[in-house]
């Protein structure tokens, strides 16, 4: 099982005989419906290792995971991952979880805006297979720390725009930078897939990345500034 990020274990009592799911974090044990608090850095991109585990005596089968905004300042979630499938929704695709197993490979995408100093977005996040349902309240919270790419360092000067979005093939950019300065793109793990310096206005090739879902941004002295959403088509 993946190292969980500061989150909490949600121990649901359900109305179904034997069905029972949780979300486990540092031993820690929150019942339904209370509101509990995610520690991020402010260089995530997205909040990953939260696991459900299926305590009870019958296979989940088609849980979905549902996020509803109650409030936002600064950090918003735009895409859910089940396995290897992400979409850019608060809804994921289905995933099943066996009796006495773990399903860890659920991940939130997020957006942290740079210029808020103390980033934060509270989700109603419910997992439910319409039968079996738990819900809670997170508030994800992004704290300044230290680093060589750190978000909350950067009041951007940086002006950037990139068209078309979805991109197939390629991409245009414009950008306006005070410094020397890289272009970056991300994959829905945090992986830089494509690195290039800047200086004005210019094309970006893609057609040799898979299609689906990145983020991209402004390097500056090591730190990003401006991390925005791509669609590769």
């Amino acid at each position: 099982m993946k190292k969980i990020l500061s989150f909490a274990l949600l121990l649901c009592s359900l109305a179904v005989a034997n069905a029972q799911v949780a979300i486990v974090c540092n031993e820690e044990t929150y019942q339904n419906g209370d509101t509990v608090t995610v520690g991020l850095q402010k260089t995530a991109m997205n909040c990953e290792d939260i696991a459900f585990i299926n305590l009870g005596h019958t296979p989940l089968n088609g849980m979905v995971v549902t996020m509803t905004e109650i409030e936002n300042a600064g950090l918003t979630c735009w895409g859910l991952c089940t396995g290897v499938q992400c979409v850019p929704t608060l809804t994921s695709a289905p995933f099943s979880i066996a009796i006495g197993e773990t399903y860890d490979q659920f991940s939130i995408d997020i957006m942290i805006d740079d210029a808020v100093e103390r980033p934060y977005g509270v989700y109603n996040l419910e997992i439910s297979n319409g039968t079996v349902t738990c819900a809670i309240v997170v508030r994800l919270q992004a704290y300044p720390v230290g680093g060589d790419v750190a978000i909350d360092d950067v009041r951007s000067n940086v002006a950037l725009q990139a068209y078309p979005n979805p991109a197939e093939g390629q991409f245009s950019i414009s950008y306006s930078v005070s410094q020397p300065a890289a272009l970056a793109i991300f994959d829905v793990q945090g992986r830089m897939v494509r690195q290039m310096p800047v200086s004005g206005e210019g094309a970006v090739k893609v057609s040799d990345l898979a299609a689906g879902i990145y983020t991209y941004g402004i390097i500056e002295n090591g730190r990003r500034a401006q991390m925005r959403k791509l669609v590769v088509k």
